[in-house]
């Protein structure tokens, strides 16, 4: 008898890729549209041009090869985040974008920043200090009176709970005897 394999990694199984084709991974459902709207159009197409306006089948062939091209350039994704077409676009025409960035090891933006965070800080002292009495003092009370009132509930639970009647079983075994041929 056959035996499965139970070892699968989860991780490793894309549902998302049709017949395991990896060029339909990760798409979108604009890219799903597109692809298979393609697809579809290329068919009919190559089907319904030679029967109803007997176009050359040659012709219907490259129409058919031009949608399939579509479909492909920009509904096939040649890696998680590039279409297949996008790529074909930085393979030949290579753009570049300039990449402009501040260092982050300057010592005047480390002291600028050094003083904003400084600033907030005070500020939010002053902030908490200046906080009403009043107010934190029934805050305090409240928080202290739900603690008590907590407490009393918990141990009136037990107490509940561990109070017991006389007769009061949990379970009843009645014996009853059974004669013997």
């Amino acid at each position: 008898m056959a035996q499965m394999n139970r070892n699968v990694n989860l991780e490793e199984i894309d549902s998302d890729a049709l017949f395991g084709i990896d060029a339909l991974k990760n798409q979108s459902i604009l890219q799903k549209i597109v692809f298979f709207g393609c697809l579809i159009i290329g068919v009919l197409l190559n089907v319904l041009l030679p029967l109803f306006f007997e176009t050359p089948r040659i012709l219907c062939v490259v129409l058919f090869l031009g949608l399939l091209l579509i479909g492909v350039a920009f509904g096939c994704n040649y890696t998680e985040d590039m279409t297949y077409g996008k790529y074909m676009f930085y393979f030949f025409f290579k753009p570049t974008t300039p990449l402009d960035y501040k260092s982050t090891e300057d010592v005047g933006e480390i002291r600028k920043k050094a003083l904003e965070l400084k600033r907030e800080e005070e500020l939010l002292l002053r902030q908490s200090k200046q906080a009403d009495p009043a107010v934190q003092r029934k805050l305090l009370i409240k928080v202290i009176c739900f603690v008590v009132a907590m407490a009393v509930l918990i141990g009136a639970v037990f107490i509940y709970s561990g109070v017991k009647d006389k007769n009061n079983l949990h379970h009843r075994v009645e014996v009853t005897e059974v004669e013997n041929d």
